[in-house]
């Protein structure tokens, strides 16, 4: 099966995902085929340093159970560096401690779904910040 079609605006979009290995692996392959900059890390504090030690990061990406601390308290101390950072929630359930700001895509995703959600995070995010 191709790849899909790249966004016209993915070119040089940086993404940070904070997962376990199975879907880190297939969700940074896609959107690395799609024209995205993706930096993987491993567990919280990896994505807390990536996200407060690289420049022009667009969005988080993370899973309920790959972080290894609470998703909310990984959102709030990235965004204590990055204010308004936009975050795509990976996951069958929604942990109680999301921000509200934060959508959820359901595990089960396809890659149009996966990169139709990436692009309207970046772009909501891309507004609030106006």
């Amino acid at each position: 099966m191709p790849p899909p079609q790249r966004p016209a605006s993915s070119k040089g979009r940086r993404i940070v995902i904070c997962d376990y290995n199975q879907l880190l692996q297939s969700v940074t392959g896609l959107l690395r085929m799609s024209g995205y900059a993706v930096f993987q890390a491993y567990d919280g504090r990896a994505a807390r340093e990536l996200c407060a030690g690289l420049d022009g990061i667009e969005l988080l990406v993370l899973n309920t159970f790959g972080t290894g601390i609470d998703p909310g308290d990984l959102i709030h101390e990235v965004r204590q560096e990055r204010p308004g950072l936009p975050v795509l929630h990976i996951g069958n359930t929604v942990p109680a401690s999301l921000p509200p700001d934060v959508p959820t895509l359901a595990e089960d995703f396809t890659a149009d779904s996966l990169l139709l959600s990436v692009e309207e995070v970046i772009a909501a995010g891309a507004l609030g910040q106006r």
